[in-house]
């Protein structure tokens, strides 16, 4: 009897360690991550989980939890890992802007993403440092596919403007979009004093009263 309660505890530990591993939002990720193809709402979505995971990374390192360092370390590479996949399949749904701006936003996420997990290397116990390795290697493997998919995306955009297929502007200049290419602040706005393209500066001043003698 004793015998069948241990098993029965053991069993309520196991269950409840696969539930802390294996969030709902996870399980989402696995369900799209055998999707035939990926979208930019769906790559949206997998970085902000992603960005989520690593902030509690942060949180439980500087806390000095390491339990929970280890588990939001495991969720962020479950789901960086995902999304390489997914990327690497090549297999993207939607336009060639939509393309072109999914592949930048992973590799501007991927980015600051080596940089904070570079930066919390330093700040761990030696024994947390390979989850934080592994989720390093997983950041740069994603950024690099980001990189050799942004570019094809932008010879298959210009291509197709080129051939009259798509009309409109690129990618990088559509709001609430600042890709690598595009400036930052100036998509969208208006030619304004002192602008190319604007009115010059000082133009719509009254003059000057001539001076008294």
């Amino acid at each position: 009897m004793r015998a069948i309660k241990k098993l029965g505890r053991w069993g309520l530990l196991a269950a409840g360690l696969a539930l802390v591993l294996s969030p709902a939002s996870l399980l989402a990720q696995d369900q799209a991550e055998n999707q035939p193809t990926v979208t930019l709402q769906q790559v949206k979505d997998r970085l902000k989980e992603n960005k989520k995971f690593l902030d509690e990374a942060k949180k439980r390192g500087k806390a000095g939890d390491a339990r929970g360092l280890d588990v939001a370390l495991e969720n962020f590479n479950r789901g960086q890992e995902g999304l390489n996949r997914a990327l690497n399949r090549g297999r993207f749904e939607g336009d060639v802007f939509d393309r072109e701006e999914a592949f930048d936003r992973v590799e501007k996420a991927t980015r600051k993403h080596g940089e904070v997990l570079a930066d919390l290397l330093n700040k761990v116990p030696e024994q947390a440092r390979p989850g934080i390795m592994r989720a390093i290697e997983n950041s740069q493997k994603g950024r690099e596919t980001a990189l050799e998919r942004l570019s094809q995306a932008r010879e298959q955009r210009l291509e197709a403007q080129r051939r009259g297929e798509v009309r409109g502007q690129s990618g990088a200049n559509r709001p609430g979009f600042a890709g690598s290419g595009a400036q930052a602040g100036s998509a969208g706005r208006p030619g304004g004093i002192g602008a190319a393209g604007g009115p010059p500066a000082g133009a719509g001043r009254p003059p000057a009263p001539p001076k008294r003698p």
